[in-house]
């Protein structure tokens, strides 16, 4: 057989065949990502998380000084002094030893039960929530969850789609699996070691003890009272102690006295309390609105806090590690279709 000169050998195609393009890796799981990510960014956005949250890191900074068990016991002491010292005076009255009339420790008499009443029932609600205020206080800065939500999420996306474009072309894209698996560690870390799953109870009923107390009608109820025990303070301090020591010397005026004694720190301490309560009146219907964001879904955003992280988390790394294939390692079905080195295909 006569061979044509210039033409390669047979051998030639045989042993170096033309390389196919390499075909297209499984995209889903980059798909996942960007859906996930999405919803991260979406998710603080779409609930005012963003102001929402700061204004709560900002209540529950300011009511760190009154929500101590030193704090709580000065107050009830404080009430303690307040009934003592009417307790006096009505006693003074009944023996007839009040030389006269004195309006405002008449009002003073008259108002204390409704003002002992309140405040009280404030202080309880205080102290009943003294343990749930700290299991929040304990959790990240509140000013600093929807960045939580919101950062790993961008992450995610940018991850998603430049793994997608790498897998197109047949490639694993190792380098946006590991991000976006970053990303996803990340969030599952915030509720594990965030304390966020211990503080998500402790949440609701914070809210609906602090309700009733947070509103601007019961800071000015709580403000009218404090002027009603100044000016009886005033009015026992300038004339009505004199008066009873003038009239009558053998008078016990002990409880009286010690109001007197204590009057300053106790009004430094109950104006402090009203006005963090004035000042944050707006930021708790801040945290209410962000709680009840959520309604709809059937649960209070607090409660569901920590799933919010953590879920996405395990999906997200996941699909992040999903498919990935050890170096030297190939498939059983691509190494069926290896090419045969002696000529067609290996079975």
């Amino acid at each position: 057989m006569t061979t044509v000169s210039g033409l390669p050998a047979y051998s030639a195609f045989v042993s170096n065949p033309e390389a196919a393009p390499p075909r297209p890796l499984r995209r889903w799981p980059f798909v996942l990502l960007i859906v996930l990510g999405a919803l991260l960014v979406l998710a603080p956005i779409g609930t005012g998380m963003f102001p929402r949250a700061v204004k709560g890191e900002a209540m529950i900074d300011a009511f760190e000084p009154y929500m101590t068990r030193s704090s709580i016991d000065g107050y009830r002491h404080d009430l303690q002094v307040l009934d003592d010292a009417r307790t006096n005076v009505i006693t003074l009255q009944q023996r007839g030893q009040q030389p006269g009339s004195y309006a405002r420790v008449d009002q003073f008499v008259r108002d204390y039960p409704e003002i002992l009443y309140h405040m009280s029932g404030m202080i309880g609600a205080i102290d009943d929530n003294r343990h749930n205020y700290e299991k929040l206080a304990a959790v990240p800065p509140f000013g600093t969850l929807p960045w939580l939500l919101a950062l790993p999420g961008a992450i995610l996306v940018g991850a998603g789609v430049f793994g997608f474009r790498r897998a197109q072309q047949g490639k694993q894209a190792l380098v946006w699996r590991s991000t976006a698996a970053l990303a996803a560690l990340g969030l599952i870390a915030v509720p594990l070691l965030g304390g966020l799953f211990p503080a998500s109870p402790a949440a609701q009923p914070l809210l609906n003890d602090l309700g009733p107390i947070l509103t601007h009608d019961e800071v000015r109820k709580l403000q009218g009272y404090f002027v009603t025990l100044v000016a009886a303070d005033g009015e026992l301090n300038s004339r009505y102690t004199a008066d009873v020591r003038t009239a009558h010397p053998e008078a016990d005026l002990t409880g009286i006295t010690t109001l007197e004694t204590r009057w300053q720190p106790m009004t430094s301490r109950f104006a402090a309390l009203i006005g963090a309560m004035n000042d944050n009146v707006r930021n708790f219907d801040a945290v209410v609105a962000l709680n009840d964001s959520t309604r709809p879904l059937g649960f209070g955003a607090f409660r569901g806090l920590g799933f919010c992280y953590l879920v996405p988390g395990i999906f997200a790394l996941a699909a992040a590690v999903e498919g990935i294939r050890l170096p030297g390692r190939v498939p059983a079905k691509r190494a069926a279709l290896r090419p045969n080195p002696i000529g067609g295909a290996r079975k």
